[in-house]
């Protein structure tokens, strides 16, 4: 049950937020491996010039695009994230009573594991949702687009073209993005979490302690994990050969390095702030609705059960 509710909060949250996800995308991709001076001319620029493009060459729908992959992806990832952190919060292998001022970095430590895991089970959906998101009719300086009809269709199309290899394509950068991003939502949100708890007006109300501790949560997030991000996307959506090898990246290393030497810093903050707009209302309403569906199972399906929320 523990995996279930985190996996069900996740796919509430990502209805919301799968729009700002689309800008993120198309923003992080736009000018791949160009200086910035090079940019003569940018279709992505901001939030509101992206908002706008989206909508003038692919129409609201553009918006959505990639929305079953990325309920799939979010349902796969948190499903394991949230319910393996809960397990091991639930074994009290995530606070130290002898030694509390370890609590925490076993939290950092735990929620990398969760991370770690999770990445392992979503990477396919990962790939999936990038590619789909990346694509649109209009003008577009990304370097390549994988033109696939569906979610389904794409898995097909991946798995026949590279094999299982192609469905994990990126898998050291998704398994970096996760692990850091999880490690510092969870430990900046258990962390906030406690302090709140302190005031009775928290004490009170189960969703405002969760909105005030997953907003900390998600700047954290948004800061730490931006640069995995930007080469998780660029490994996931690059052009391959024949045998499914990359054609821009070899590796995370040889990523990270590229755009480094072509974009600079600037680089892997490419897409920040539709990243921090969907990270922040995202954390929020994921680690709102999981605190609410676990009041919910506890009020209603077990009335012995006992949450043990992250603290």
């Amino acid at each position: 049950m523990e995996f279930l509710l985190g996996g069900a909060s996740s796919m509430c949250a990502v209805l919301f937020t799968n729009p700002l996800d689309v800008l993120k995308t198309r923003q992080q991709l736009e000018g791949e491996l160009m200086a910035k001076q090079n940019l003569t001319q940018r279709s992505y620029k901001g939030i509101r010039q992206s908002f706008l493009t989206v909508v003038r060459t692919d129409g609201f729908r553009g918006l959505q695009k990639g929305l079953p992959a990325a309920l799939l992806f979010q349902f796969s990832m948190n499903s394991v994230r949230l319910g393996t952190y809960q397990t091991v919060d639930n074994l009290g292998w995530t606070k130290s009573t002898k030694h509390p001022s370890l609590t925490p970095l076993l939290s950092i430590l735990w929620g990398g594991c969760a991370g770690l895991v999770s990445a392992t089970a979503s990477c396919p959906f990962y790939v999936v949702k990038t590619q789909l998101q990346a694509v649109t009719s209009g003008s577009y300086t990304a370097r390549f687009q994988h033109h696939h009809s569906g979610t389904l269709s794409a898995l097909v199309n991946i798995f026949k073209q590279s094999g299982i290899r192609g469905l994990f394509r990126g898998y050291p950068a998704s398994v970096a993005r996760l692990s850091v991003g999880s490690a510092a939502e969870m430990a900046s949100f258990s962390v906030c979490k406690s302090f709140l708890l302190r005031y009775e007006v928290f004490q009170e109300s189960i969703v405002l302690t969760a909105l005030a501790s997953s907003t900390v949560a998600g700047f954290f997030t948004s800061v730490l994990m931006s640069p995995c991000d930007v080469v998780t996307t660029r490994m996931t959506n690059q052009a391959v050969s024949a045998n499914g090898k990359g054609l821009l990246y070899t590796n995370i290393f040889d990523c990270f390095l590229k755009i480094y030497r072509s974009e600079g810093i600037h680089g892997y903050y490419k897409g920040f702030v539709p990243m921090y707009l969907r990270v922040a209302p995202h954390t929020m309403l994921n680690l709102t609705f999981w605190e609410f569906f676990k009041g919910l199972y506890a009020r209603y399906e077990r009335p012995s059960y006992t949450i043990k929320t992250l603290t």
